[in-house]
């Protein structure tokens, strides 16, 4: 007996040893991918040293003596900081473009995709040579056993792949058996992948007589950020913004002269959308190489015409101006949205730069405000004759509809309200649209408050749609309101008890971003997200769309990725926000540093001047050209 537990005991030592060799194996591996900010390389395909710089929040700022050299050191970045990101967006984008497609962009252009695909080659070669790790550490796990170079088609494909998620989805298919009831254009409508805003005030109705700028991406909510903070000191100025990884040029943001960001039109819902070209691509990167080089802001729009693409709106100032393009009205259906942001913009008729942030983290619902009369109006002060003649159920109604009546639409985190709401207009929207289309869940079960209020409005008669068309009797809109309202009760009671000030609309709302590296939901997975009570809904100014989970309704993975406010006044600077870090690699302290921050509303400072950038500067590298004759030697050496 005691033989076969001195065995045990052995056996069970043994297991344990090699699951810490193993795991003391995995973290080293997984440590060696995290970059060193201080370390200083030797690289071919630059002509003279660059210089990056990393500010306390790892922003790189790149001082070199050639466009060329900045291109190249900022995709020398990009892969030192989203390996991981980089390949996966390439794979996910190869479909669209054949690869032995050729392309014509501007020389410049061109000469900065050649650059930058050097540059992130450059790192791929430096991984190659052993001791990073693979260079990150989703391409541990990943099949990719070799990794192709890096190609400027690749940027183009990027390019043509981001054009290609503005555009919305069609719902032709869901929509095949549409009814003869009155139409409703909000059905067809879809909220593409990605979204483009900007909101811009001229001088004169500005507190430092200067124009300021903002911007607004939504889009994926997942870790890395979909988006990458960089300053890139060109020969013709210095150029600070959000780059996308993958691509060369600052797609929103500032140079010394000018500031620019862009807004998605929302094309009428009868148009087809055009499909992105490798033409348009190449345009569209051949703008972004215009605009940075731009003197003013007449020179960007110049820039900008006859290359911006269809469905988007390039918005621009300098110290003086501002100025857009196209410079024509475009049809656009109204936005719920759009009709907060007019509200605040006539409320207030000068604005500074923190009044300006204060709009973009607006958090009042215009669909609450539009739709809550009409759900509830004829609801309001309706209760039991008496008080001995009131039930439980009566009761609970009482105590919601009186909490409803008091709010202003505030979709808070922490009230109780928006979760009632939501739940409600979602009840509602099931009773209405499931009995026309049982089994296109996606158009019955994700909200649109758009078709609520045209059908409670009775806009051209659409409130027919209220009636159930299998039904003998016709339902009014009021029957399928009162009914819903019973419908989202019980559905909160059954989740969240009794009580509806326990009920909080953070912890139905919560945001989780979870690492793009691994899809299933598991330890590790919950491990590296991030997850935390979100307040905004789909239509406010920050927006935080729904998930299409029935168990988790309003649980949210997109919305607003990345904030800008810009202007050249000498009071006021730009400030910038991600909600994840600079890096991709979990155990870098740069991988969820931003989160708190764009949590709590608060934004990045940023400046082009170096002098700023050095104070609590994490590291400094240098990209120092391989000469001919050790690259030769190494050659050799390899071979």
């Amino acid at each position: 007996m005691k033989r076969l537990f001195n065995i045990l005991l052995y056996l069970l030592l043994a297991v344990f040893a090699s699951g810490l060799a193993v795991s003391g194996v995995v973290y080293f591996l997984l440590r060696a991918s995290v970059p060193d900010y201080d370390e200083d390389f030797r690289v071919a395909g630059i002509g003279g040293p660059v210089d990056i710089l990393r500010d306390a929040a790892a922003i790189p700022h790149i001082s070199a003596d050639s466009a060329a050299d900045a291109y190249f050191a900022l995709g020398f970045v990009h892969a030192q900081d989203r390996l991981g990101q980089l390949l996966r967006a390439r794979r996910a984008a190869q479909a669209l473009l054949p690869l032995d497609q050729t392309f014509e962009v501007e020389p410049s252009t061109a000469q900065a995709l050649d650059a930058y695909a050097a540059g992130v080659n450059a790192w791929l070669g430096l991984v190659s040579e052993g001791g990073r790790g693979r260079g990150s550490p989703d391409l541990l796990i990943a099949d990719e056993r070799m990794i192709a170079a890096w190609r400027p088609v690749d940027s183009l494909r990027l390019a043509q792949a981001f054009l290609n998620d503005l555009q919305p989805e069609s719902r032709q298919s869901d929509l095949s058996g549409l009814s003869d009831r009155p139409f409703l254009p909000e059905l067809f409508m879809t909220s593409p992948k990605v979204s483009l805003d900007a909101w811009a005030l001229p001088g004169d109705r500005t507190a430092m007589g200067a124009p300021i700028l903002t911007a607004d991406i939504r889009g994926p909510l997942s870790l890395p950020s979909e988006w990458y903070l960089a300053d890139i000191q060109l020969p013709t100025g210095a150029a600070i913004g959000a780059t996308m990884p993958g691509v060369p040029f600052i797609v929103v943001g500032r140079s010394e002269r000018v500031a620019w960001a862009f807004r998605s039109l929302s094309l009428n819902a009868l148009k087809e959308p055009v499909s992105p070209t490798a033409a348009k691509a190449g345009n569209f990167l051949v703008m972004l190489d215009r605009v940075v080089r731009s003197a003013d802001v007449n020179d960007a729009m110049d820039a900008s015409m006859n290359l911006a693409p269809a469905g988007l709106e390039i918005l621009a100032i300098d110290r003086d101006t501002l100025a857009r393009w196209p410079d024509r009205e475009v049809e656009t259906l109204l936005s719920f949205r759009d009709a907060r942001l007019a509200a605040l913009d006539e409320r207030q008729p000068i604005f500074s730069v923190e009044g300006a942030i204060a709009v973009q983290r607006d958090t009042v619902s215009a669909a609450a405000r539009a739709l809550l009369p009409l759900m509830a109006r004829e609801l309001w002060f309706v209760g039991s004759t008496g008080a001995l003649e009131e039930n439980r159920a009566d009761k609970l109604r009482g105590v919601i509809l009186n909490q409803l009546a008091q709010w202003n639409g505030d979709m808070d985190r922490f009230s109780p309200e928006p979760l009632v709401f939501w739940a409600w207009a979602r009840a509602l929207q099931k009773r209405i649209l499931q009995d026309e289309f049982p089994s296109a869940t996606k158009v019955w079960a994700m909200l649109n408050a758009g078709v609520l209020f045209a059908v409670l409005s009775d806009r051209g008669g659409s409130a027919i749609w209220c009636d159930i068309r299998p039904s003998t009797r016709i339902e009014t809109c009021q029957d399928q309101v009162r009914a819903a309202l019973d419908d989202a009760i019980g559905w909160l009671v059954d989740r969240n008890g009794p009580d509806p000030s326990a009920w909080v609309w953070g912890e139905a709302h919560a945001l989780n971003m979870r690492w793009a590296s691994i899809r299933s939901s598991g330890i590790i997975s919950d491990l590296l997200s991030l997850e935390a009570p979100s307040s905004g809904a789909p239509d406010t100014l920050i927006a935080t769309l729904f998930a299409s989970d029935d168990d988790l309704p309003f649980a949210t993975s997109a919305g607003t990725n990345f904030q800008a406010v810009m202007s050249f006044s000498e009071e006021a600077g730009s400030y910038f926000i991600a909600p994840a870090g600079q890096s991709g690699h979990p155990l870098s302290r740069f991988y969820e540093n931003l989160f708190p921050m764009w949590m709590q509303g608060k934004y990045l400072a940023m400046s082009n001047d170096l002098s700023l950038a050095r104070g609590g500067a994490v590291g400094t590298s240098r990209l120092s050209p391989v000469s001919f004759d050790k690259l030769t030697i190494q050659g050799d050496m390899s071979r």
